[in-house]
């Protein structure tokens, strides 16, 4: 309502002029008479009576305390009052209450009246309630903390009681709250009480929703405490149950609508349910719903991102991640890994089950080795090896490694009802900030290479003066120069395909070198070093100018073309003029962003996973999609991958090779089902055999690549094959 501040009146006319002006409004009208120190209620309208509840005969003569209850702030009604007093406008919001008793959001604006000697005879205060959209704001609130406590890892049962606190403090009755959550028993368990007591609740003895039953989501069970009293209890315990005289609860259901839990409201004061309370509790029950569905998932995604699924041990990510922790901190110690020598022959007898039994007992012996946990760190390192570190002093070393040799061969393991003796391979490197982490492992892997040169248990220390293999990496890398400079390096082009139309949706760029000096060398050998010595950009480069010279070519001709994903090694990856060099080449080939993606492996977010994310989003920016490649082998925290934005997923070869194992299976399903669940296209690597392209396209998976289809080619064989599939 706009009121004039200053009206040419007496102040008798001017109280006949408000008075038959706020007859006129919808909201609720109070005058008060400047000079009333009371500050009672001299005139209301009929809008105010139907907002509270009291006639205009009770609100004349009253002030403001007629609107109070319990939860109504004691400031913001002193601030009110000095306001007025003081001649000040105002706006502010507090909680009032009906004439029943039920609360409500009360905005109340204040606008001083003049008359024309400019003097303030009248305060008019105008009422509007404003509960719903308090109450939707509250809710919105308590959904953004809700997710930031879930994105930085908190448990269900943390979040759950978060709820509770939050509605008992925010909301606009004097409350209780508490949630139950479904159990495996199919019981309802407390798991959230807000600042109610469990044994209190358990008191109260209130009918508990029957998950087995019929019950109706949408519907607000009320049960009524005033003749269930319990008196097993102390005085303290006595008041606090006798302070709650009903309850409103609520099913949380899911999108299947299968009940998850409930949530209930404790009422200290005798009140009527309200349409409003319904609607808050059926807007609050979708958050819990999805707080506790997220929750579980981040569970899972975790032990997914941090747990070997077949043996149960740590896998690697979760030693590189704690590894990378210690380094930070200026840890020092010596790296394990350790190989049973009979791990193959086992699995070749008794299967890889009997094989990861195995090495689940090796890892129940190490840790016994242990007095505090926290100065060990171990996990899974390969389907044969255990890797282990040790927060140690270097005069220590030799007692442990004398200790765990002989804990780990004393006694016989216990396998397929047979007891086994085993021997080991071991290989010891040190680390500390002044190594690298990756350079560590790396010495702790060449070392355990020297010991399988020898029988029984051995233990190596890295040496290396006698490193042979350090010397056939510099040959490598001295041809590798002289490759570059030679172009050498080509691109072979791999088909994704769709495994449900046979059409080739793309192509991954693969680089090759076949060098005159040492022949066909393998990826795998010579990209690592290539990374140590920092060529990998220049590879990297070459392959690309490959690609979008092909796709320039086709684009020229008029040809049919498909996206080609380029991979980018992490050291290419996080240098500084990355997306700039990337952008400026392919703009000088005027090759549209759908056809050029980046491919990263999966470890790459180890090295600064908040500078991937800047990275990726600024490509994204440019219209350049991305994939992370190699998923799944344990090396990527799946807690980051929502956070990164993706498009593609490409599950590991060694998942699809082992997808007749039912666990693999699930596995692979369920990086499938999160990839949709991300909005990111899995990509399933390494498909050899009908029945793995059969599995995959059974379970959603939509594109493949792999043997099965296509080897990686030449560009030239990649040109016809798809020119026959236009």
């Amino acid at each position: 309502m706009l009121i004039p501040s200053k009206m040419p009146q007496t102040k008798d006319q001017l109280i006949s002029f408000l008075c038959h002006l706020s007859d006129q409004v919808v909201n609720g009208i109070a005058i008060i008479d400047q000079s009333d120190c009371h500050q009672t209620f001299l005139y209301c309208n009929e809008s105010l009576s139907i907002l509270t509840g009291y006639s205009r005969q009770e609100l004349i003569g009253k002030n403001l305390k007629i609107l109070s209850g319990t939860k109504t702030d004691s400031e913001l009604e002193q601030e009110i009052e000095i306001n007025i007093k003081t001649e000040t406008p105002f706006e502010l919001n507090l909680i009032h209450y009906h004439k029943d008793g039920s609360p409500f959001w009360n905005c109340i604006n204040s606008f001083p009246i003049r008359d024309m000697s400019n003097k303030v005879q009248y305060t008019v205060l105008l009422f509007k309630n404003i509960t719903d959209s308090s109450l939707d704001k509250m809710l919105s609130k308590l959904e953004r903390e809700v997710y930031a406590e879930l994105e930085q890892g908190a448990d269900s049962e943390n979040i759950l009681q978060l709820i509770t606190e939050k509605v008992e403090k925010y909301y606009i009755r004097n409350i209780y709250c508490a949630i139950r959550v479904l159990q495996p028993n199919q019981e309802l368990k407390v798991v959230a009480t807000g600042s109610l007591p469990l044994h209190t609740i358990e008191e109260i003895n209130e009918n508990l929703l029957d998950s087995s039953a019929g019950f109706n989501e949408n519907t607000i069970y009320i049960d009524q405490y005033s003749s269930k009293r319990k008196n097993k209890s102390s005085s303290k315990q006595k008041d606090l149950i006798h302070s709650v005289t009903s309850s409103w609860s609520k099913p949380i259901v899911n999108q299947h609508k299968v009940i998850l839990g409930s949530i209930t409201i404790y009422l200290k004061n005798e009140s009527s349910l309200k349409q409003t309370d319904i609607e808050f509790l059926n807007k609050l029950s979708p958050i819990i719903s999805l707080s506790l569905k997220y929750a579980e998932q981040k569970k899972e995604l975790k032990k997914l991102a941090f747990f070997d699924m077949n043996s149960g041990l740590p896998n690697p990510n979760y030693f590189y991640t704690n590894l990378s922790q210690w380094i930070q901190k200026d840890f020092s110690g010596v790296l394990l890994i350790l190989q049973p020598v009979e791990y193959a022959g086992i699995v070749d007898l008794y299967g890889r089950k009997t094989g990861d039994e195995l090495l689940k007992q090796i890892g129940h012996r190490i840790q016994t080795l242990c007095n505090d946990h926290d100065d060990m760190i171990y996990g899974r390192f390969s389907n044969s090896s255990i890797i282990k570190a040790i927060h140690i002093d270097k005069k220590d070393v030799e007692s442990y490694v004398s200790n765990l040799r002989h804990l780990l061969t004393i006694t016989p393991y216990d396998l397929t009802e047979r007891e086994m003796f085993i021997n080991f391979n071991i290989g010891i490197a040190y680390f500390s900030s002044e190594v690298a982490m990756d350079e560590s492992i790396r010495q702790a892997d060449i070392a355990l290479t020297s010991s399988r040169r020898k029988y029984g248990t051995v233990v190596t220390f890295f040496d290396e003066e006698t490193n042979k293999v350090m010397q056939k990496e510099m040959d490598t890398l001295n041809q590798l120069i002289y490759g570059l400079k030679n172009n050498e390096f080509t691109a072979f082009l791999q088909p994704k395909v769709n495994l449900n139309t046979g059409d080739i949706e793309g192509f991954e760029a693969l680089a090759r070198w076949n060098s005159p000096v040492l022949g066909f060398v393998s990826p795998a050998s010579f990209i690592p070093i290539a990374e140590s010595s920092g060529k990998i950009r220049e590879i990297d480069n070459a392959i690309l100018k490959q690609v979008l010279e092909w796709q320039q070519q086709r684009k020229i001709h008029g040809l049919k073309q498909v996206p080609v994903s380029v991979n980018i090694s992490p050291v290419h990856f996080y240098h500084e003029t990355f997306v700039d060099d990337f952008i400026q080449l392919v703009s000088q080939y005027d090759i549209s962003p759908d056809l050029i993606q980046i491919e990263v492996t999966e470890n790459f977010e180890l090295v600064d996973f908040e500078k991937a994310k800047e990275i990726l989003l600024k490509l994204k920016a440019f219209g350049y999609d991305s994939s992370i490649d190699d998923f799944g082998v344990g090396f990527s925290s799946l807690s980051y991958i929502q956070q990164l934005p993706f498009s593609e997923i490409k599950i590991d070869r060694s998942f699809i090779s082992n997808m007749n194992n039912n666990e693999m299976y699930s596995v692979v399903q369920t990086i499938v089902q999160l990839a949709s669940k991300l909005n990111m296209n899995a990509v399933a690597e390494g498909i050899e055999t009908i029945e793995q392209y059969h599995f995959l396209k059974n379970i959603g998976c939509v594109i493949g690549q792999g043997y099965y289809f296509h080897k990686p080619m030449p560009i030239v064989e990649a040109e016809m094959l798809l020119n026959s599939n236009q």
